[in-house]
């Protein structure tokens, strides 16, 4: 896994807004450019550093490695037509901060060579450039400081693992920044992410694993509201995002051929979480089956008062 850092001057909104960077292949008269061709070293897996006008505004992890594409029609017309493009989903934050007020300790971790700023604190001119862990955990931490409240400030810490995800299949790494956008909805926009998802397939590796929806997770443990949907009793304990800590649920496993929707997942506490998996009690399934209902009731009423707003 390796980090980069961009600079996205001219490009932000078209790039955030599509879910990419993009870079030409070559300049006038087909010269190489350096900063272009970093672009060829991204892997998916790959943390980007996303930088605008001397604010970071935001990180992001690669979902695919990169390849040849040729330029978005909203890019500006100067560069050429044949690039490199990444795909990538952009984590925005609330607050951001501007580099030259830690430049002298951006100085001090950022590459010897390659790297996004020169020996004066001036950003080298171009687009693509390297970083490293060192850099990457420090602005995570400079801008959880600088959100607004504790609840922002947790959310921006928990993007410090961030990089773990390179470890996992394309298709859990999906799930994981899933999960990371889910946490920030409001659960409007949340009942709406859940209406407009489509189930997605496996992913066969050296096990199976299956997708569940990041988005149908986060509305069941809202509709839950910190009580175990089971025995009732609130959550053992709190997240370092500081929610009630639930677990879903699939009431007839996946694996069996049960979906991934709401009608077929509940949010209970660890202890019943384990306790169904040991004694697979028919009576508890039952039960389960009818709160699961419950819950897609709950969603259809909140999705109903969402497209009314």
């Amino acid at each position: 896994m390796n980090y980069f850092f961009v600079f996205q001057n001219k490009s932000y909104d078209e790039e955030y807004r599509g879910g990419y960077l993009w870079a030409p292949q070559s300049g006038r008269g087909g010269k190489r450019v350096s900063h272009w061709e970093k672009m060829k070293s991204v892997k998916r897996g790959d943390i980007i550093i996303h930088s605008f006008q001397k604010k970071i505004m935001a990180v992001s992890i690669a979902q695919k490695d990169v390849y040849a594409a040729n330029k978005p029609t909203e890019l500006s017309e100067e560069w050429q037509h044949e690039g490199w493009r990444v795909d990538t989903q952009y984590i925005p934050f609330l607050e951001q901060i501007i580099t030259s007020d830690i430049m002298d300790k951006l100085l001090e971790l950022q590459p010897k060579t390659d790297a996004p700023f020169n020996r004066i604190g001036r950003g080298n001119t171009g687009y693509l450039f390297e970083a490293n862990k060192e850099m990457y955990q420090y602005i995570i931490q400079q801008t959880a400081l600088a959100q607004n409240n504790v609840l922002d400030k947790q959310r921006v810490i928990e993007l410090l693992n961030f990089g773990e995800n390179s470890k996992k299949t394309e298709l859990e790494v999906e799930m994981d920044i899933e999960e990371i956008a889910a946490k920030q909805m409001s659960p409007e926009k949340l009942a709406k992410q859940v209406a407009d998802s489509k189930p997605k397939g496996s992913q066969k590796t050296e096990s199976v694993v299956y997708y569940r929806s990041p988005y149908i997770k986060e509305m069941v443990k809202q509709i839950a509201d910190g009580k175990c949907q089971m025995c009732g009793e609130d959550a053992p304990f709190y997240e370092a995002s500081n929610k009630p800590y639930l677990e879903e649920h699939h009431v007839k496993r996946l694996a069996d051929g049960g979906k991934d929707a709401m009608d077929n997942v509940v949010a209970i506490c660890p202890n019943c979480h384990r306790k169904i998996h040991v004694l697979n009690d028919e009576v508890d399934t039952i039960v389960l089956e009818g709160i699961a209902k419950q819950n897609e009731k709950q969603y259809e009423r909140l999705l109903a008062y969402a497209k009314s707003l």
